[in-house]
């Protein structure tokens, strides 16, 4: 089997062809949950470096549980991308990238109102 690195290099090759589809769902097949979000974060780590825009990534709460450190957090940001526990992603993730063409920009909170 493939090492964790080596499986978010191919999620990102993957997405980088632009036909993957959106969202991508990423089985788990019962991987642990650290090495579960060390995939998380690896395949955010990979896809930022290639240029490649995502939106959000939705995944098990085990895993978001895992990245936070607290089973009462529901989400957390990796390199200005949003992860968040959903339910129905029970054994995955699913990764959202922008539209084709668009470029993510960094959250810089709430607008001001000078």
């Amino acid at each position: 089997m493939a090492g964790v690195k080596e499986m978010a290099l191919g999620i990102a090759s993957t997405l980088r062809t632009g036909i993957a589809p959106n969202p991508l769902p990423v089985e788990l097949w019962g991987d642990a949950p650290d090495n579960a979000a060390r995939l998380v974060n690896l395949v955010i780590d990979e896809c930022v470096d290639a240029g490649i825009a995502l939106r959000e990534i939705r995944a098990d709460p085990v895993i978001v549980h895992e990245l936070t450190g607290s089973k009462s957090e529901c989400g957390v940001v990796h390199r200005d991308v949003p992860i968040s526990a959903d339910t129905g992603c029970l054994g995955r993730f699913d990764i959202y990238c922008e539209p084709a063409g668009s470029e993510r920009l960094p959250d810089l909170g709430a607008e001001r109102n000078d």
